[in-house]
């Protein structure tokens, strides 16, 4: 039933912001956005095979939320085994956030999460979530949190819309640099050309 209640408040989100795309701001008022790492880091434009951003930052360095929203789905277990490869598993230990802006933001490959984070939480952007690390897929590479944006799409469970469908690098820059740039109008105008499974 929590799943069901998370779905029809992400979809209502996506729907509220569809129709009206100049508007930045949710029910609450302005929807605040925060860099998600809260140490010295370095990121690039390019990612593998994509659109996504590492964050690498120094092991065990703060990350937190960058939107005001509710928490979709986290895992506190690192389930990856290379071996089978499987697609949901590569983030290891992850916090999907459903945006007050209507934008699912995925970031994943922690240390640990904080204590008592779960499914259905709110969050404010700049909020404590986890530690960086670097679980899943990137064992073995240096630490650092993957980010993706995507449209909610029903809640969890596509992982391959979960991990990232517009790149994350122009917004990461701006909100690094105290700005406000919304990845809204990407993620709404890549879900008018691919819908959602």
């Amino acid at each position: 039933m929590r799943e069901q209640i998370l779905a029809l408040v992400a979809s209502l989100l996506m729907a509220l912001h569809t129709a009206a795309p100049g508007v930045s701001t949710s029910a609450a008022g302005p929807v605040e956005r925060a860099f998600p790492v809260r140490a010295q880091t370095s990121y690039a434009a390019a990612h593998h095979d994509y659109p996504a951003t590492d964050v690498f930052a120094a092991c065990g360095s703060v990350v937190v939320s960058p939107i005001d929203g509710t928490v979709l789905e986290l895992s506190r277990r690192d389930r990856w085994d290379p071996a089978t490869d499987r697609g949901a598993e590569r983030g290891g230990l992850f916090v999907s956030v459903a945006g007050d802006d209507g934008v699912r933001y995925y970031l994943s490959h922690f240390a640990r999460l904080v204590p008592g984070l779960h499914a259905g939480d709110r969050l404010r952007a700049g909020e404590r979530i986890a530690r960086v690390g670097h679980t899943g897929s990137a064992r073995g590479t240096p630490c650092h949190v993957h980010v993706g944006l995507s449209p909610v799409c029903g809640g969890t469970g596509e992982w391959r819309i979960r991990r990232g469908v517009v790149s994350p690098y122009p917004f990461l820059r701006s909100w690094d640099d105290d700005g406000d740039r919304s990845p809204r109008a990407a993620v709404v105008a890549w879900r008018e050309r691919h819908g959602c499974p």
